[in-house]
C-alpha cells in the first residue's frame, strides 16, 4: 500500500513539475538548439496553439534569433491535422505557424490577414532554402 501511495506521488510530481505538457520534439532536432531554447519553442507552441501533444520536428536555427520547425497538432476529433510549418523569435517572443490555403481565404485584407501574410513571408524568408 505504502509502495503505491509513493509510486503514485513520485508520478504526480514527475507530471505535475513540466506542466503536465507532451509536446515533445519527435525527431530529437531539437539536440542542435539546445535544451533552454527548445524549451522556449515549446512554451511558445503551447501558449499559442493550446496544443498538449503537439509533435514538433525539423527545428533549426535561422539568422540571428530565429528558429524554423514544423509542428503537427491535433484536431477536435482527436486526429493529427499534418505537419505545418512555423517560425520562432526567440527575441520577441514571436511564434507564427504558416496558415493554409483555406486560412488565407477566410479573412478579408486587414490587420488578420496581414499578420497571416507576415509569418508567411517570414516563414519563405527565412526557413527555405
Amino acid at each position: 500500500m505504502v509502495r503505491a501511495v509513493s509510486a503514485l506521488l513520485c508520478l504526480a510530481m514527475v507530471t505535475g513539475s513540466s506542466g503536465a505538457r507532451a509536446q515533445i520534439v519527435d525527431d530529437g532536432s531539437g539536440a542542435a538548439l539546445g535544451p533552454a531554447d527548445t524549451r522556449t519553442v515549446l512554451d511558445l507552441i503551447d501558449r499559442h496553439l493550446k496544443s498538449p501533444d503537439a509533435k514538433v520536428t525539423v527545428l533549426r536555427r535561422s539568422a540571428g534569433a530565429i528558429i524554423c520547425g514544423s509542428v503537427n497538432v491535433k484536431n477536435r476529433e482527436g486526429l493529427y491535422t499534418g505537419e505545418r510549418g512555423f517560425v520562432v523569435d526567440l527575441a520577441t517572443s514571436f511564434f507564427g505557424r504558416v496558415p493554409e490555403g483555406p486560412e488565407l481565404m477566410t479573412f478579408r485584407p486587414g490587420e488578420a490577414y496581414q499578420a497571416m501574410e507576415r509569418i508567411r513571408q517570414i516563414y519563405f524568408d527565412r526557413c527555405l532554402d
